[in-house]
Protein backbone atom coordinates (compact mmCIF):
# COMPACT_ATOMS: atom_id res chain seq x y z
CA UNK A 1 0.00 0.00 0.00
CA UNK A 2 2.97 2.64 0.74
CA UNK A 3 4.25 1.99 -2.66
CA UNK A 4 1.21 2.15 -4.29
CA UNK A 5 0.45 5.68 -2.65
CA UNK A 6 4.55 6.44 -3.38
CA UNK A 7 3.66 5.47 -6.80
CA UNK A 8 0.46 7.64 -7.08
CA UNK A 9 2.26 10.95 -5.87
CA UNK A 10 5.10 10.17 -8.00
CA UNK A 11 2.53 9.90 -11.11
CA UNK A 12 0.74 13.12 -10.33
CA UNK A 13 3.48 14.86 -9.20
CA UNK A 14 4.96 14.40 -12.80
CA UNK A 15 1.80 15.43 -14.13
CA UNK A 16 1.02 18.13 -12.37
CA UNK A 17 4.87 19.37 -13.52
CA UNK A 18 4.65 18.33 -17.02
CA UNK A 19 1.34 20.36 -17.13
CA UNK A 20 2.85 23.47 -15.68
CA UNK A 21 5.80 23.09 -18.15
CA UNK A 22 2.89 23.24 -20.66
CA UNK A 23 0.73 25.89 -19.94
CA UNK A 24 3.68 27.67 -18.84
CA UNK A 25 4.86 27.20 -22.80
CA UNK A 26 1.12 28.14 -24.07
CA UNK A 27 0.88 31.35 -22.04
CA UNK A 28 3.58 32.71 -23.04
CA UNK A 29 3.70 31.84 -26.57
CA UNK A 30 -0.29 32.73 -26.56
CA UNK A 31 1.25 36.19 -24.93
CA UNK A 32 3.78 37.27 -27.77
CA UNK A 33 1.51 36.64 -30.11
CA UNK A 34 -1.71 38.64 -28.69
CA UNK A 35 0.77 41.21 -27.99
CA UNK A 36 1.71 41.58 -31.56
CA UNK A 37 -1.13 41.70 -33.34
CA UNK A 38 -2.23 44.21 -30.70
CA UNK A 39 0.32 46.26 -31.28
CA UNK A 40 -0.12 46.27 -35.32
CA UNK A 41 -4.32 46.26 -34.93
CA UNK A 42 -4.04 49.52 -32.96
CA UNK A 43 -2.03 51.35 -35.35
CA UNK A 44 -4.68 50.63 -37.79
CA UNK A 45 -7.75 50.65 -35.81
CA UNK A 46 -9.13 53.70 -34.12
CA UNK A 47 -10.10 53.66 -30.09
CA UNK A 48 -13.15 54.35 -30.68
CA UNK A 49 -13.40 50.73 -33.13
CA UNK A 50 -12.01 49.46 -29.40
CA UNK A 51 -14.67 51.11 -27.74
CA UNK A 52 -17.57 49.81 -29.61
CA UNK A 53 -16.36 46.04 -29.08
CA UNK A 54 -15.40 46.61 -25.34
CA UNK A 55 -18.85 47.46 -25.08
CA UNK A 56 -20.20 44.15 -26.40
CA UNK A 57 -17.81 42.46 -24.63
CA UNK A 58 -19.44 42.89 -21.28
CA UNK A 59 -22.62 41.43 -22.15
CA UNK A 60 -21.19 38.78 -24.03
CA UNK A 61 -18.71 37.49 -21.24
CA UNK A 62 -22.03 37.42 -18.66
CA UNK A 63 -24.19 35.36 -21.73
CA UNK A 64 -21.54 32.65 -22.57
CA UNK A 65 -21.63 32.08 -18.54
CA UNK A 66 -24.80 31.51 -18.70
CA UNK A 67 -25.26 29.67 -21.61
CA UNK A 68 -22.14 27.24 -20.81
CA UNK A 69 -23.99 26.50 -17.48
CA UNK A 70 -20.72 24.99 -15.88
CA UNK A 71 -21.15 22.01 -17.90
CA UNK A 72 -17.65 21.80 -18.88
CA UNK A 73 -16.97 21.77 -14.65
CA UNK A 74 -19.60 19.22 -13.84
CA UNK A 75 -17.75 17.70 -16.66
CA UNK A 76 -14.36 17.81 -14.75
CA UNK A 77 -15.27 17.34 -11.66
CA UNK A 78 -18.28 14.65 -11.82
CA UNK A 79 -15.88 11.39 -12.93
CA UNK A 80 -18.82 8.92 -12.64
CA UNK A 81 -20.55 10.46 -15.29
CA UNK A 82 -21.06 7.96 -18.20
CA UNK A 83 -20.17 8.07 -22.03
CA UNK A 84 -23.88 8.22 -22.68
CA UNK A 85 -24.67 10.35 -19.97
CA UNK A 86 -22.08 12.98 -21.45
CA UNK A 87 -23.57 12.90 -24.71
CA UNK A 88 -26.69 14.34 -23.13
CA UNK A 89 -25.17 16.99 -21.42
CA UNK A 90 -23.75 18.06 -24.53
CA UNK A 91 -26.85 18.02 -26.12
CA UNK A 92 -28.62 20.03 -23.03
CA UNK A 93 -25.09 22.76 -23.39
CA UNK A 94 -26.43 23.03 -27.06
CA UNK A 95 -29.99 23.84 -25.97
CA UNK A 96 -28.68 26.18 -23.61
CA UNK A 97 -26.84 28.25 -25.94
CA UNK A 98 -29.23 28.12 -28.35
CA UNK A 99 -31.68 30.18 -26.00
CA UNK A 100 -29.40 32.00 -24.83
CA UNK A 101 -28.77 33.33 -28.86
CA UNK A 102 -32.50 33.68 -28.63
CA UNK A 103 -32.38 36.33 -25.59
CA UNK A 104 -29.47 37.76 -27.29
CA UNK A 105 -31.69 38.71 -30.40
CA UNK A 106 -34.42 39.73 -28.43
CA UNK A 107 -32.28 42.13 -26.01
CA UNK A 108 -29.17 43.53 -28.74
CA UNK A 109 -31.43 46.89 -29.70
CA UNK A 110 -31.80 47.28 -25.98
CA UNK A 111 -28.39 47.01 -25.27
CA UNK A 112 -27.21 49.52 -28.55
CA UNK A 113 -30.07 51.71 -27.28
CA UNK A 114 -28.70 51.60 -23.16
CA UNK A 115 -25.07 52.49 -24.76
CA UNK A 116 -26.36 54.62 -27.37
CA UNK A 117 -24.95 52.66 -30.20
CA UNK A 118 -26.63 51.77 -33.36
CA UNK A 119 -23.67 49.46 -34.41
CA UNK A 120 -23.64 47.51 -31.26
CA UNK A 121 -27.30 46.00 -32.14
CA UNK A 122 -25.71 43.29 -34.93
CA UNK A 123 -22.38 42.83 -33.27
CA UNK A 124 -23.99 41.64 -30.59
CA UNK A 125 -25.77 39.05 -32.69
CA UNK A 126 -23.01 37.94 -35.00
CA UNK A 127 -21.18 37.56 -31.60
CA UNK A 128 -23.64 35.62 -29.51
CA UNK A 129 -22.67 32.60 -32.35
CA UNK A 130 -19.47 32.11 -29.59
CA UNK A 131 -22.71 30.52 -27.28
CA UNK A 132 -22.73 27.54 -30.14
CA UNK A 133 -18.70 27.07 -29.98
CA UNK A 134 -18.97 27.32 -26.15
CA UNK A 135 -21.45 24.76 -26.49
CA UNK A 136 -19.91 22.18 -28.01
CA UNK A 137 -16.39 22.59 -26.37
CA UNK A 138 -17.97 21.97 -22.70
CA UNK A 139 -17.76 18.53 -23.00
CA UNK A 140 -14.53 17.86 -25.01
CA UNK A 141 -12.67 20.39 -23.07
CA UNK A 142 -13.92 19.02 -19.44
CA UNK A 143 -12.39 15.38 -20.79
CA UNK A 144 -9.64 16.67 -21.45
CA UNK A 145 -8.97 18.61 -18.19
CA UNK A 146 -10.58 15.21 -16.13
CA UNK A 147 -7.48 13.32 -18.33
CA UNK A 148 -4.76 16.02 -17.34
CA UNK A 149 -3.89 16.24 -21.00
CA UNK A 150 -2.04 19.44 -20.38
CA UNK A 151 -0.29 19.26 -23.84
CA UNK A 152 -3.60 18.90 -25.89
CA UNK A 153 -5.23 21.91 -24.00
CA UNK A 154 -1.70 24.33 -24.32
CA UNK A 155 -1.51 23.01 -28.56
CA UNK A 156 -5.19 24.03 -28.54
CA UNK A 157 -4.68 27.13 -26.91
CA UNK A 158 -1.94 28.44 -28.99
CA UNK A 159 -3.31 27.49 -32.03
CA UNK A 160 -6.60 29.12 -31.10
CA UNK A 161 -4.48 33.13 -30.58
CA UNK A 162 -2.88 32.29 -34.10
CA UNK A 163 -5.80 31.81 -35.77
CA UNK A 164 -7.20 34.89 -33.84
CA UNK A 165 -4.58 37.00 -34.54
CA UNK A 166 -3.89 36.40 -38.12
CA UNK A 167 -7.58 36.92 -38.77
CA UNK A 168 -8.10 39.95 -36.73
CA UNK A 169 -4.82 41.54 -38.58
CA UNK A 170 -5.42 40.87 -42.13
CA UNK A 171 -9.40 42.11 -41.43
CA UNK A 172 -7.87 45.08 -39.95
CA UNK A 173 -5.87 45.36 -42.93
CA UNK A 174 -9.23 44.34 -45.28
CA UNK A 175 -10.82 47.60 -44.21
CA UNK A 176 -13.09 45.67 -41.41
CA UNK A 177 -12.65 48.12 -38.92
CA UNK A 178 -14.45 47.16 -35.29
CA UNK A 179 -15.40 44.39 -37.12
CA UNK A 180 -11.75 42.99 -37.32
CA UNK A 181 -11.70 42.45 -34.02
CA UNK A 182 -14.79 40.36 -33.22
CA UNK A 183 -14.33 38.00 -36.35
CA UNK A 184 -10.82 37.26 -34.95
CA UNK A 185 -12.31 36.09 -31.87
CA UNK A 186 -14.97 34.09 -33.73
CA UNK A 187 -12.09 32.23 -35.86
CA UNK A 188 -10.03 31.58 -32.63
CA UNK A 189 -13.42 30.20 -30.60
CA UNK A 190 -14.81 27.97 -33.53
CA UNK A 191 -11.24 26.76 -33.64
CA UNK A 192 -10.44 25.99 -30.36
CA UNK A 193 -13.93 23.82 -30.67
CA UNK A 194 -12.49 22.29 -33.67
CA UNK A 195 -9.35 20.71 -32.11
CA UNK A 196 -11.14 19.40 -28.91
CA UNK A 197 -13.78 18.18 -30.40
CA UNK A 198 -11.63 15.81 -32.61
CA UNK A 199 -9.24 15.16 -29.80
CA UNK A 200 -12.54 14.14 -27.21
CA UNK A 201 -15.69 13.59 -29.59
CA UNK A 202 -18.62 12.43 -28.17
CA UNK A 203 -21.80 11.87 -29.62
CA UNK A 204 -25.17 13.63 -29.12
CA UNK A 205 -27.64 12.16 -26.90
CA UNK A 206 -31.17 12.63 -26.02
CA UNK A 207 -30.97 13.78 -23.15
CA UNK A 208 -32.92 11.87 -20.07
CA UNK A 209 -33.96 14.39 -17.38
CA UNK A 210 -33.75 12.02 -14.35
CA UNK A 211 -30.05 11.26 -15.41
CA UNK A 212 -28.33 14.76 -16.57
CA UNK A 213 -30.40 16.21 -13.41
CA UNK A 214 -27.26 15.81 -11.49
CA UNK A 215 -25.16 17.50 -13.26
CA UNK A 216 -26.78 19.83 -14.09
CA UNK A 217 -27.84 21.04 -10.71
CA UNK A 218 -23.95 21.48 -10.12
CA UNK A 219 -23.42 23.33 -13.05
CA UNK A 220 -26.13 26.01 -12.24
CA UNK A 221 -24.79 26.42 -9.15
CA UNK A 222 -21.07 26.91 -10.60
CA UNK A 223 -22.42 29.38 -13.20
CA UNK A 224 -24.74 31.11 -10.90
CA UNK A 225 -21.40 31.93 -8.88
CA UNK A 226 -19.77 32.77 -11.41
CA UNK A 227 -21.98 35.00 -12.93
CA UNK A 228 -22.37 36.57 -9.65
CA UNK A 229 -18.06 36.97 -9.27
CA UNK A 230 -18.26 37.99 -12.84
CA UNK A 231 -20.52 41.20 -11.62
CA UNK A 232 -19.62 41.97 -8.51
CA UNK A 233 -15.98 42.20 -9.38
CA UNK A 234 -16.79 45.10 -12.15
CA UNK A 235 -18.95 46.88 -9.97
CA UNK A 236 -16.00 49.16 -8.43
CA UNK A 237 -14.97 50.58 -11.27
CA UNK A 238 -18.88 51.32 -12.14
CA UNK A 239 -19.48 53.23 -9.31
CA UNK A 240 -15.81 54.77 -10.06
CA UNK A 241 -17.27 55.82 -13.11
CA UNK A 242 -20.57 56.47 -12.12
CA UNK A 243 -20.36 58.66 -8.98
CA UNK A 244 -16.48 59.72 -9.44
CA UNK A 245 -16.33 60.38 -13.02
CA UNK A 246 -14.10 59.57 -16.06
CA UNK A 247 -11.39 61.29 -14.39
CA UNK A 248 -11.33 59.54 -11.78
CA UNK A 249 -12.14 55.68 -13.47
CA UNK A 250 -8.98 56.42 -15.73
CA UNK A 251 -6.85 56.18 -12.79
CA UNK A 252 -8.62 53.11 -11.11
CA UNK A 253 -8.63 51.26 -14.02
CA UNK A 254 -4.79 51.28 -14.70
CA UNK A 255 -4.79 51.06 -10.79
CA UNK A 256 -6.66 47.43 -11.31
CA UNK A 257 -4.67 46.34 -14.06
CA UNK A 258 -1.25 46.96 -12.57
CA UNK A 259 -2.38 45.12 -9.23
CA UNK A 260 -3.52 42.56 -10.87
CA UNK A 261 -0.33 41.53 -12.93
CA UNK A 262 1.04 39.11 -10.43
CA UNK A 263 -2.05 37.55 -10.24
CA UNK A 264 -3.05 37.53 -14.18
CA UNK A 265 1.18 36.08 -14.67
CA UNK A 266 1.84 33.62 -11.96
CA UNK A 267 -1.56 32.91 -10.07
CA UNK A 268 -3.38 31.75 -13.33
CA UNK A 269 -0.56 29.84 -14.70
CA UNK A 270 -0.69 27.52 -11.80
CA UNK A 271 -4.39 27.76 -11.33
CA UNK A 272 -5.15 26.21 -14.15
CA UNK A 273 -3.42 23.47 -13.53
CA UNK A 274 -4.56 22.40 -10.68
CA UNK A 275 -8.11 22.58 -11.23
CA UNK A 276 -7.75 18.78 -13.36
CA UNK A 277 -5.38 18.30 -10.19
CA UNK A 278 -8.18 18.23 -7.59
CA UNK A 279 -10.57 16.66 -10.07
CA UNK A 280 -8.58 14.27 -10.20
CA UNK A 281 -7.65 13.73 -6.56
CA UNK A 282 -11.18 14.43 -4.75
CA UNK A 283 -11.84 11.43 -2.89
CA UNK A 284 -8.68 11.01 -1.20
CA UNK A 285 -8.44 14.22 1.20
CA UNK A 286 -4.92 13.08 2.42
CA UNK A 287 -3.39 14.28 -1.35
CA UNK A 288 -5.73 17.06 -1.35
CA UNK A 289 -4.27 18.31 1.56
CA UNK A 290 -0.64 17.61 0.91
CA UNK A 291 -1.25 19.78 -2.30
CA UNK A 292 -3.02 22.48 -1.52
CA UNK A 293 -0.47 23.05 1.36
CA UNK A 294 1.93 22.74 -1.79
CA UNK A 295 0.45 25.30 -4.28
CA UNK A 296 -0.30 27.38 -1.63
CA UNK A 297 2.99 28.02 0.03
CA UNK A 298 4.08 28.17 -4.11
CA UNK A 299 1.78 30.76 -4.67
CA UNK A 300 2.54 33.27 -1.98
CA UNK A 301 6.46 32.60 -1.76
CA UNK A 302 5.94 34.60 -5.30
CA UNK A 303 2.87 36.34 -5.19
CA UNK A 304 3.12 38.13 -1.90
CA UNK A 305 6.22 39.62 -2.06
CA UNK A 306 5.44 41.18 -5.34
CA UNK A 307 2.06 42.47 -4.21
CA UNK A 308 3.43 43.89 -1.54
CA UNK A 309 6.00 45.29 -2.83
CA UNK A 310 4.26 46.86 -5.79
CA UNK A 311 1.90 48.54 -2.73
CA UNK A 312 5.32 50.05 -1.45
CA UNK A 313 6.78 51.75 -4.27
CA UNK A 314 3.64 52.48 -5.96
CA UNK A 315 4.42 56.19 -6.14
CA UNK A 316 7.95 55.36 -7.72
CA UNK A 317 6.27 52.94 -9.96
CA UNK A 318 3.51 55.12 -11.18
CA UNK A 319 5.85 58.34 -11.94
CA UNK A 320 7.87 56.01 -14.32
CA UNK A 321 6.22 54.25 -16.24
CA UNK A 322 2.73 56.44 -16.37
CA UNK A 323 3.63 59.64 -15.79
CA UNK A 324 2.87 62.32 -12.72
CA UNK A 325 0.01 63.17 -14.34
CA UNK A 326 -1.20 59.58 -13.48
CA UNK A 327 -0.08 60.19 -9.56
CA UNK A 328 -4.12 59.62 -8.35
CA UNK A 329 -3.84 55.89 -9.56
CA UNK A 330 -1.06 55.54 -6.49
CA UNK A 331 -3.95 55.35 -3.66
CA UNK A 332 -5.89 53.12 -5.39
CA UNK A 333 -3.43 50.41 -6.60
CA UNK A 334 -1.53 50.16 -2.98
CA UNK A 335 -4.57 49.01 -1.70
CA UNK A 336 -5.65 46.75 -4.79
CA UNK A 337 -2.24 45.19 -4.65
CA UNK A 338 -2.62 44.56 -1.24
CA UNK A 339 -6.07 43.05 -1.78
CA UNK A 340 -4.45 40.69 -4.58
CA UNK A 341 -2.31 39.07 -2.21
CA UNK A 342 -4.70 37.58 -0.54
CA UNK A 343 -7.55 37.17 -3.81
CA UNK A 344 -5.31 34.49 -5.92
CA UNK A 345 -5.40 32.38 -2.76
CA UNK A 346 -9.06 32.41 -2.59
CA UNK A 347 -9.34 31.18 -5.89
CA UNK A 348 -7.57 28.27 -4.93
CA UNK A 349 -9.69 27.63 -2.11
CA UNK A 350 -12.89 27.62 -4.28
CA UNK A 351 -11.23 25.12 -7.05
CA UNK A 352 -10.61 22.52 -4.27
CA UNK A 353 -13.63 23.23 -2.77
CA UNK A 354 -15.82 22.87 -6.15
CA UNK A 355 -14.26 18.87 -6.87
CA UNK A 356 -14.98 18.80 -2.99
CA UNK A 357 -19.22 19.00 -4.14
CA UNK A 358 -19.07 22.30 -2.25
CA UNK A 359 -20.40 24.16 -5.20
CA UNK A 360 -23.81 25.62 -3.54
CA UNK A 361 -21.90 27.05 -0.53
CA UNK A 362 -19.86 28.95 -3.30
CA UNK A 363 -22.87 29.95 -4.83
CA UNK A 364 -24.65 31.36 -1.68
CA UNK A 365 -21.38 33.15 -0.68
CA UNK A 366 -20.63 34.72 -4.33
CA UNK A 367 -24.84 35.95 -4.00
CA UNK A 368 -23.79 37.02 -0.44
CA UNK A 369 -21.03 39.16 -2.01
CA UNK A 370 -22.50 40.58 -4.88
CA UNK A 371 -24.72 41.95 -2.45
CA UNK A 372 -22.48 43.45 0.23
CA UNK A 373 -19.87 44.58 -2.57
CA UNK A 374 -21.52 47.01 -4.23
CA UNK A 375 -22.95 48.95 -0.95
CA UNK A 376 -19.64 48.78 0.36
CA UNK A 377 -18.28 50.64 -2.74
CA UNK A 378 -20.86 53.01 -2.91
CA UNK A 379 -21.03 54.34 0.89
CA UNK A 380 -16.66 54.62 0.39
CA UNK A 381 -17.09 56.25 -2.64
CA UNK A 382 -17.62 59.46 -0.46
CA UNK A 383 -14.00 59.28 0.34
CA UNK A 384 -12.81 58.94 -3.06
CA UNK A 385 -11.65 56.16 -5.17
CA UNK A 386 -8.55 54.81 -2.74
CA UNK A 387 -11.22 54.57 -0.14
CA UNK A 388 -13.38 52.26 -2.77
CA UNK A 389 -10.06 50.17 -3.48
CA UNK A 390 -9.63 50.02 0.13
CA UNK A 391 -13.20 48.31 0.63
CA UNK A 392 -11.45 45.18 -0.87
CA UNK A 393 -9.35 44.99 2.14
CA UNK A 394 -11.82 45.84 4.92
CA UNK A 395 -14.56 43.09 3.42
CA UNK A 396 -12.41 40.82 3.44
CA UNK A 397 -13.40 38.60 6.03
CA UNK A 398 -16.65 38.60 4.12
CA UNK A 399 -15.47 37.41 0.69
CA UNK A 400 -12.28 35.65 1.48
CA UNK A 401 -12.41 34.11 4.95
CA UNK A 402 -15.87 31.46 5.14
CA UNK A 403 -14.35 30.69 1.95
CA UNK A 404 -11.03 29.48 3.89
CA UNK A 405 -12.26 28.44 6.73
CA UNK A 406 -15.03 26.18 5.16
CA UNK A 407 -12.30 24.68 2.81
CA UNK A 408 -9.67 23.81 5.95
CA UNK A 409 -12.52 22.18 7.80
CA UNK A 410 -13.71 20.34 4.27
CA UNK A 411 -10.07 18.84 4.05
CA UNK A 412 -9.23 18.56 7.78
CA UNK A 413 -6.45 21.06 7.60
CA UNK A 414 -5.46 22.41 10.63
CA UNK A 415 -5.52 26.04 11.09
CA UNK A 416 -2.20 25.51 12.28
CA UNK A 417 -0.93 24.02 9.39
CA UNK A 418 -2.15 26.80 7.38
CA UNK A 419 -0.50 29.54 8.91
CA UNK A 420 2.99 27.52 9.36
CA UNK A 421 2.71 28.04 5.15
CA UNK A 422 1.54 31.70 5.13
CA UNK A 423 4.50 32.30 7.79
CA UNK A 424 7.43 32.45 5.94
CA UNK A 425 6.12 34.63 3.10
CA UNK A 426 4.47 37.32 5.38
CA UNK A 427 7.45 37.20 7.74
CA UNK A 428 9.53 37.90 4.84
CA UNK A 429 7.09 41.06 3.07
CA UNK A 430 6.84 42.35 6.48
CA UNK A 431 10.85 42.72 6.58
CA UNK A 432 10.94 43.70 2.97
CA UNK A 433 8.31 46.58 3.57
CA UNK A 434 10.17 47.75 6.83
CA UNK A 435 13.66 48.10 4.71
CA UNK A 436 11.79 50.13 1.87
CA UNK A 437 10.36 52.35 4.36
CA UNK A 438 13.63 52.68 6.23
CA UNK A 439 15.30 53.41 3.13
CA UNK A 440 12.90 56.19 1.50
CA UNK A 441 12.55 58.06 5.54
CA UNK A 442 16.38 58.27 5.99
CA UNK A 443 18.31 57.35 3.44
CA UNK A 444 17.06 57.81 -0.03
CA UNK A 445 17.34 61.52 -1.07
CA UNK A 446 14.27 63.23 -2.68
CA UNK A 447 15.93 64.72 -5.22
CA UNK A 448 16.70 61.21 -7.02
CA UNK A 449 15.10 61.10 -10.60
CA UNK A 450 11.65 58.50 -9.85
CA UNK A 451 14.02 55.84 -11.63
CA UNK A 452 16.73 55.98 -9.45
CA UNK A 453 14.38 55.59 -6.90
CA UNK A 454 12.19 53.06 -7.53
CA UNK A 455 15.75 50.89 -8.65
CA UNK A 456 16.67 51.19 -5.52
CA UNK A 457 13.78 50.09 -3.68
CA UNK A 458 13.43 47.02 -5.47
CA UNK A 459 16.97 46.10 -5.20
CA UNK A 460 16.58 47.02 -0.99
CA UNK A 461 13.53 44.89 -0.62
CA UNK A 462 14.86 41.93 -2.42
CA UNK A 463 17.51 41.78 -0.98
CA UNK A 464 15.63 41.99 2.62
CA UNK A 465 12.90 39.62 1.45
CA UNK A 466 15.90 36.89 0.78
CA UNK A 467 17.30 37.61 3.73
CA UNK A 468 14.69 35.99 5.83
CA UNK A 469 13.70 33.31 3.48
CA UNK A 470 17.28 32.06 3.66
CA UNK A 471 17.61 32.47 7.21
CA UNK A 472 15.10 30.73 9.39
CA UNK A 473 13.63 29.41 6.65
CA UNK A 474 16.26 28.56 4.54
CA UNK A 475 15.57 24.32 4.53
CA UNK A 476 12.04 25.10 2.90
CA UNK A 477 13.36 27.07 0.46
CA UNK A 478 16.16 24.96 -0.74
CA UNK A 479 14.07 21.98 -1.19
CA UNK A 480 12.17 24.05 -3.56
CA UNK A 481 15.84 25.44 -5.36
CA UNK A 482 16.74 21.29 -5.22
CA UNK A 483 13.82 20.43 -6.96
CA UNK A 484 13.71 23.13 -10.00
CA UNK A 485 17.46 21.92 -10.08
CA UNK A 486 16.38 18.79 -11.04
CA UNK A 487 13.73 19.56 -13.13
CA UNK A 488 16.42 21.80 -15.38
CA UNK A 489 18.53 18.40 -15.46
CA UNK A 490 16.23 16.24 -17.06
CA UNK A 491 13.15 18.74 -18.23
CA UNK A 492 13.22 16.46 -21.42
CA UNK A 493 11.74 13.64 -19.77
CA UNK A 494 10.76 13.93 -16.18
CA UNK A 495 11.72 10.69 -14.52
CA UNK A 496 10.78 9.83 -10.46
CA UNK A 497 14.43 11.44 -9.88
CA UNK A 498 12.99 14.46 -10.94
CA UNK A 499 9.48 14.67 -9.34
CA UNK A 500 10.69 12.83 -5.99
CA UNK A 501 11.67 16.54 -4.91
CA UNK A 502 8.37 17.36 -4.80
CA UNK A 503 7.29 14.69 -2.94
CA UNK A 504 9.50 15.77 0.00
CA UNK A 505 8.30 18.96 0.24
CA UNK A 506 5.39 18.70 2.96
Amino acid sequence: MMDDAGEQKRSLDTAFVGGLGWTAGAKWATQLITWACVLIVARILTPADFGTVDMAGFYLGLTNILAEFGVGTAVLQMRELEREALGEMKTVSLMFSAAAFAVSLAVAPLVASFFHTGELRLLLVVGSMMLFFSAIQAVPLGLLQRDMDYRRLAISEMVMAAVQGAVTVGCAVAGFRYWALLVGVLAGKATYAAMTSYWKPVPYAMPRWRQVMAPLRFGFEVATARLAWAAYTQCDAIIVGRVLGTSALGPYRFAINFASIPAEKIGTLIMRVTGPLFARIQDDKALVRRYFLIINEMLTLVIFPLAFGMAIVAPDLVRVVLGPKWSAAVGPMQCLALFMAFRDTSTLFGQILTSQRQTRFLMWISILNFVVMPVSFYFASRWGATAIAAAWIVMTPVTVLPTALRLLRTIDCSLREYILVLTPPILGSVAMAGAVLALKAWLLPATWPALGRLTAQVAVGGVAYAAVLLGPYRSKVLKYVRFFLQLRKQRDALGDKTVSAVSGLV
